[in-house]
């Protein structure tokens, strides 16, 4: 069986008020810390989800303890949650580019992609609002990126979300997930497709159906970029939340056409990835570059407690090193 140290991000499963779950994880290294922002729960009603962050000054070995970074407000059925971040700096600002979701009807939602920045990276961040304003927690965040077909009746699907952005030269690319043009087709993930926007204007974002990759049916792929190959890669989890997970990988030139999926760490009983894993993150510098030295990407995903706190919806967030790999390839 394939052997790795995980260790253990965040705590999450012990701190059912505070935390609940955590889990796709955006991991900085920048001046020898790591930072990490995730989606998380707690006490949040009536919102969904928050985006917490904690960090790493002694390469790993300890986490500090999760502080609030961004919070849905839920106001008027709209700003529904704060998850799934993906931060990039850009221009003088870190932008944590993150799903939230709206209210299109009775008891019928989509996820919506939007945005918020800070000066320094461990934050305030401040989110745009409506009115083109960056403000602390507003009523009026405004949308960057809708799905391409708005659902009013069920199945609405999951919409577009789970962001992933980095800065390619002096533009942001942007990855995200769809699911709008056939919600509920094919099972959980089957109607997800994979799309890449480009912009130089970080609220300004035009969603185009024709922008698609080639990866679909899976659930929040990671994209990073490799500078000295000049290639894009992108991480997810396969079989994500079910007793197969894996760790796989593939990589693209233009960030539209990936390659063959190459399988990083298999699950049981080939392999040692844990069962019911999900939404895996990265470790890149902040423009999205990944790190040069495999001894310090961390690759960090949500792993239930137990096998019986999975209907539960408890996650922690686990990493590695992926140095561990037998074969790195980067």
């Amino acid at each position: 069986m394939q052997q790795v140290d995980y260790f253990r991000m965040v705590d999450a499963v012990d701190n059912p008020a505070t935390i609940q779950y955590a889990y796709a994880p955006s991991i900085i290294f920048q001046d020898n810390v790591y930072h990490v922002f995730f989606c998380s729960g707690g006490n949040i009603s009536p919102a969904w989800d928050y985006i917490r962050y904690t960090k790493s000054e002694d390469g790993g070995q300890t986490w500090s303890v999760p502080v609030d970074m961004l919070h849905a407000t839920a106001y008027g059925g709209m700003d529904l949650s704060a998850c799934d971040p993906s931060v990039v700096y850009f221009q003088g600002f870190y932008y944590m580019y993150y799903g939230s979701a709206v209210t299109n009807a009775t008891n019928v939602y989509q996820t919506v992609v939007q945005i918020a920045r800070s000066t320094a990276i461990d934050g305030p961040y401040l989110t745009y609002t409506q009115r083109g304003t960056w403000e602390d927690t507003p009523t009026d965040p405004q949308v960057i990126i809708q799905p391409l077909v708005t659902r009013t009746e069920q199945p609405s699907g999951y919409g577009a979300g789970q962001p992933s952005a980095v800065v390619v030269n002096g533009k942001i690319r942007l990855w995200y997930s769809d699911d709008s043009l056939m919600p509920g087709a094919s099972g959980d993930w089957g109607s997800y497709r994979l799309y890449l926007l480009e912009s130089s204007d970080p609220v300004t974002w035009t969603p185009d159906k024709n922008r698609v990759t080639n990866i679909y049916g899976e659930d929040s792929p990671d994209v990073k970029y490799e500078p000295n190959t000049q290639m894009y890669i992108a991480t997810w989890i396969q079989n994500m939340f079910t007793n197969g997970a894996s760790l796989v990988r593939a990589s693209s030139t233009d960030g539209l056409t990936f390659g063959k999926t190459q399988v990083l760490i298999y699950g049981i009983p080939d392999g040692s990835f844990p069962p019911f894993s999900n939404n895996v993150g990265d470790t890149s510098d902040s423009s999205g570059n990944l790190i040069p030295s495999a001894a310090q990407r961390i690759i960090g995903f949500g792993k239930p407690l137990s096998q019986n706190a999975i209907d539960a919806g408890h996650w922690d967030m686990d990493g590695f090193f992926e140095n561990q790999l037998p074969q790195d390839g980067l």
